[in-house]
């Protein structure tokens, strides 16, 4: 990792009021590496792994949950009943190919408007929202795609 990074990631731990570990650590050092990417608990156990580092899955499932609790992360509960979890950022929406797994973000101002005129219309004050849609990404590269067809 980065020095940089490196600190940076000690600094948001310490804000958060957690203990930096070196678990805790790496599995933000995953994260912010790739911000665009959703990790299941045994995704990040396998790029840990990869990396040679030697952290439990019970371990991982914990931090993910402290990082969640520290507001550094956020979970999602998309279609397969595993929790997937990114880097909190900006709001965005979700597209969740039901073929190979494919997840694609967006914002959409007009979606994010008629929200609003949809909660107005019912005197409802919106606080936040989720919004996964799923279906099939089309795309050629698609891996389920011959699963499905077959």
């Amino acid at each position: 990792m980065k020095n940089a990074n490196n600190e940076k990631n000690i600094d948001k731990l310490k804000q958060a009021g957690l203990k930096v570990t070196h678990s805790r650590c790496k599995i933000l050092e995953i994260f912010q590496s790739f911000p665009d990417e959703h990790y299941t608990a045994d995704k990040l156990k396998d790029q840990l792994d990869d990396q040679g580092e030697n952290i439990g899955l019970a371990t991982i499932y914990r931090v993910l949950t402290q990082l969640e609790m520290a507001d550094l992360i956020q979970k999602n509960n998309f279609n397969d009943g595993q929790s997937a979890y990114e880097i909190k950022k900006s709001h965005h929406d979700h597209l969740i190919c039901t073929r190979c797994g494919d997840i694609i973000e967006f914002v959409n101002e007009d979606l994010e408007k008629l929200q609003e005129h949809i909660s107005s219309k019912y005197n409802f004050t919106l606080e936040s929202h989720v919004m996964t849609l799923f279906g099939d990404c089309n795309k050629p590269t698609c891996k389920g795609r011959t699963k499905k067809n077959d």
